[in-house]
C-alpha cells in the first residue's frame, strides 16, 4: 500500500504523468533479476517493467472545419517512458511501428511476455513510442490523404506475418517457426494479434509527409541525439525523420524497411518509391529535382534463386549521395523466414551505395536467430533479438 501511494505521489508530481507498478520484484518483474533476467511469460500484463509514463502530441497545427471552426490535424501522439530507477542510457530511443499497427506493438506480446519497450525500459533508456499520424490516437481528419481508411484482412495478416509457412508465398517462409501458436484465426494469440490492428490511411506520401514533420518536432522535444527505430511502413520512417533532423539523430534502427529500392517485391512488381527508399524528397547530393530523370537506375543480378533483382542507382553517372545521412550507423535487420528475406539486401547496397558507408545488415538467420518472421519483435525469441539490438545501441 505504501509503495502505491508512493507511485501515485509520483505521478501527480509529473503532472499528466502516472508510474506503473511493477510485477513480483520492484525494479526487475519476476523478483529481484536484473535486465538481462528471463523475461515472464505467464501472460499477465503486470509481467512488464515498472515506468513512468507521459504523454504529449507533436507536430499538425489548426486548420480550417468547413463549417466556420477549427480542427487540429497531423498530430502525432507519443508516449513517454522513463524508468522508475532512473535514466542510465545516454540515448533515447524512439519507437515507430508498421502498417495497420499502433504503438502498442512494442508494450506486452500478443502472447503475454514482455514486449520491447519495456526491456529497454529496463535496461536503463528514455523510451518514446509514437502512433504514426493519422493512425490510432494520432486522429485523421476524413478526406485528407484518403476517401476513407484502408484495413488489412486476418487472411492476409495469416498468409504474410504470422502462418506464412502454410501459404508458401516466398521460398523463405519454409522457415518460420517462431511465431507463438498457429497463426491463424481463433488461435489465442492470434486473434489477441489481430484484434489490435486498426484501420489505416493508405497514402503513402501523405504519411510519410506528415510523420516526417511531427517526428523532427519530437526530436526537437527530446532535445538530443536519439536512435530511431522503426519497423515495416515505419522503417522509412527514420530516414526521413533524420534527413530532417540530422543533428538530433545518433542512429537509425530499420526493421524490415518498406522496401525495395524502386520496386515492389514478391507480391507485385510494380515501380514504387521514386526517390530510393521513400515516397517523398530527401537530401541527395547533387540535388535531386526530378527522380525519374535525376536517380539514374540500373538493375542488378540476384544473388541466388531464392532473391530477387535489385534495382540501384547506375554506375554511371556517380551515384547521389544521401548527405545527412552519410555519418549516420545505421542498422537494417532481416528476418530468416520473412517475406522481406528476398529482397532487404538491395536496400542495404542502395544505401552503401548512396554515401551511407555505416549501414549494418543483421540478417537475424546469419547471427543465429532462426526462424522468424515479418513481426519477429513478437516471436518467442525476441527478447535474445532486441539485446542484440541493445549491444549495438550501446556500442556507439
Amino acid at each position: 500500500m505504501q509503495l502505491l501511494k508512493f507511485t501515485a505521489a509520483a505521478a501527480a508530481l509529473l503532472g499528466q504523468a502516472s508510474a506503473f507498478p511493477p510485477g513480483p520484484g520492484f525494479g526487475f518483474p519476476g523478483g529481484g533479476g536484473g535486465p538481462d533476467s528471463q523475461p515472464d511469460r505467464d501472460g499477465c500484463v503486470d509481467s512488464e517493467a515498472a515506468y513512468i509514463r507521459s504523454y504529449f502530441y507533436v507536430g499538425g497545427g489548426y486548420v480550417d472545419d468547413g463549417s466556420g471552426g477549427h480542427i487540429f490535424r497531423d498530430q502525432m501522439y507519443v508516449e513517454k517512458l522513463l524508468p522508475t530507477t532512473g535514466v542510465s542510457q545516454e540515448t533515447p530511443i524512439v519507437l515507430i511501428h508498421g502498417q495497420a499497427q499502433t504503438g502498442s506493438n512494442f508494450y506486452n506480446k500478443p502472447d503475454g511476455g514482455r514486449g520491447w519497450a519495456s526491456h529497454f525500459v529496463r535496461q536503463g533508456f528514455e523510451v518514446y513510442i509514437v502512433d504514426q499520424t493519422l493512425r490510432g490516437r494520432s486522429a485523421w481528419m476524413p478526406a485528407y490523404g484518403a476517401s476513407k481508411p484502408s484495413t488489412y484482412s486476418a487472411e492476409i495478416i495469416q498468409q504474410r506475418f504470422t502462418a506464412v509457412k502454410e501459404y508458401m508465398l516466398w521460398p523463405q517462409a519454409v522457415n518460420h517457426t517462431q511465431w507463438p501458436g498457429t497463426g491463424m484465426m481463433g488461435d489465442e494469440v492470434f486473434d489477441a494479434f489481430y484484434s489490435s490492428n486498426v484501420q489505416f490511411i493508405n497514402n503513402a506520401t501523405y504519411q510519410q509527409t506528415t510523420v516526417q514533420a511531427a517526428g523532427a518536432a519530437l526530436l526537437d522535444k527530446i532535445g538530443r541525439p536519439a536512435v530511431v527505430l522503426g519497423h515495416s511502413q515505419g522503417g522509412l520512417m527514420p530516414i526521413i525523420i533524420a534527413d530532417a533532423r540530422p543533428e538530433l539523430t545518433k542512429a537509425l534502427i530499420l526493421l524490415e524497411p518498406t522496401g525495395p529500392p524502386f520496386q515492389e517485391a514478391v507480391f507485385s512488381n510494380k515501380s514504387a518509391r521514386a526517390y530510393g527508399l521513400t515516397d517523398i524528397p530527401v537530401t541527395y547530393s547533387p540535388e535531386v529535382t526530378d527522380p525519374t530523370t535525376d536517380l539514374v537506375q540500373q538493375t542488378y543480378p540476384a544473388k541466388g534463386e531464392n532473391y530477387v533483382q535489385c534495382v540501384l542507382q547506375a554506375e554511371t553517372p556517380a551515384p547521389r549521395q544521401l548527405v545527412n545521412l552519410a555519418d549516420k550507423p545505421i542498422l537494417l535487420v532481416t528476418s530468416e523466414a520473412s517475406y522481406h528475406a528476398p529482397y532487404d539486401h538491395c536496400s542495404v547496397e542502395f544505401l552503401l551505395q548512396a554515401g551511407c558507408s555505416k549501414t549494418e545488415h543483421l540478417e537475424l538467420g546469419e547471427a543465429g536467430f532462426h526462424g522468424n518472421g515479418h513481426m519477429f519483435f513478437m516471436e518467442k525469441n525476441s527478447y535474445e533479438i532486441q539485446k542484440t539490438l541493445r549491444d549495438w545501441i550501446q556500442a556507439l
